[in-house]
């Protein structure tokens, strides 16, 4: 486990070493989710207790897939012309077959995209009650793409006809009845994205914020995940709400680098967001995978960070994801060589 403090630049963190686990300062952080928020940029980040990852054994690494899986056929056979650009207004998707269902999307491409030079691609799923705009716009995405080369792939919660949310958290992360047809509309997109444009599918990533992240933890536990080289989970994790609900973590070969962020024992909003950070750590950990664990004080809400003068807000995030290709031995990072984080 790496653990940063995600604060507002101003004072890094003391930082302690313990065993194999090693902790180094980070300035970073997201999660969009404002309701029931304060910000507190007066209070210094807290830094969470190392834990040690165990060396994995021979069967473990032998067993890790060094080939993302590819996407699968899409739904509707052949797939329609995408809307993409470097703006909300020109990469909206609103009308997307998936099934039976008509979906909406957000198809943000930077204007480096060189049809030559697989590009990676982030998915990401935003908070709850939210939409592709908050994540791009709170993500500050249309700046992140232009710097660092990648694609954004932002999904839209379902609706029902009257605009409401189809599933009660937005994502049926604990509604197995509409989970096949969640997925189907991520498989149907990751196949015409594909089919579109020459992406790198050993650097395809998945980002969740609030909601959006405990539906990405779910998706961790299924074969979807050997899309993914890398997660940031970010104000998720092993939810728990009394019996209705209780997310569990199971262990499946490939063995995927992971970025952990919430905002501190105050990160709360229907689910305990920090106790179920710390359980996905663990999980994480105990089956692994390199954790970076970052922990700000700001509860559900953005972190109080500042970014470097004319960089993207969040580039520790992107770059994190962008730094860690498909097929990595489990629980290895190029940070373990390196000896610390990304000065970003």
């Amino acid at each position: 486990l790496w653990a940063a403090g995600c604060d507002d630049g101003a004072a890094e963190p003391e930082l302690k070493a313990d065993g194999a686990g090693q902790q180094a300062p980070a300035d970073a952080g997201l999660d969009a989710q404002r309701a029931d928020a304060e910000l507190d940029q007066g209070v210094d980040a807290e830094v969470d207790a190392v834990v040690d990852a165990a060396i994995p054994d021979a069967d473990i690494v032998a067993e890790q897939p060094r080939e993302a899986a590819p996407p699968r056929a899409y739904s509707h056979g052949e797939c329609p012309v995408l809307n993409f650009g470097t703006t909300p207004a020109a990469a909206e998707n609103a009308d997307f077959m998936s099934g039976p269902d008509r979906r909406r999307f957000h198809l943000i491409v930077p204007d480096s995209y060189d049809p030559a030079t697989p590009m990676p691609v982030v998915f990401g799923w935003h908070y709850l009650a939210g939409d592709s705009e908050g994540m791009i716009r709170e993500g500050d995405l249309v700046t992140a793409v232009e710097q660092l080369d990648f694609i954004v792939v932002a999904f839209d919660r379902a609706v029902l006809e009257n605009g409401a949310n189809r599933f009660l958290f937005s994502w049926p992360f604990g509604e197995p009845w509409g989970q096949e047809d969640e997925i189907r509309f991520f498989d149907d997109v990751l196949s015409c994205v594909d089919q579109q444009f020459n992406i790198d599918r050993q650097r395809m990533y998945g980002v969740g914020v609030s909601a959006g992240a405990l539906w990405l933890t779910h998706l961790l536990n299924t074969d979807r995940v050997d899309h993914f080289a890398a997660v940031g989970i970010l104000s998720g994790g092993l939810g728990q709400r009394g019996t209705a609900l209780q997310m569990m973590f199971s262990p499946r070969p490939h063995k995927f680098p992971a970025m952990v962020l919430w905002g501190g024992e105050r990160d709360r909003l229907g689910i305990d967001f920090h106790d179920a950070s710390l359980r996905l750590q663990s999980a994480l950990l105990a089956d692994n995978h390199f954790v970076v664990s970052c922990m700000h004080d700001s509860g559900h809400g953005l972190p109080p960070i500042s970014a470097p003068e004319g960089v993207t807000r969040f580039v520790m995030l992107w770059r994190f994801l962008l730094d860690h290709p498909f097929g990595l031995d489990p629980g290895w990072s190029p940070y373990v060589d390196a000896g610390e984080l990304p000065e970003e």
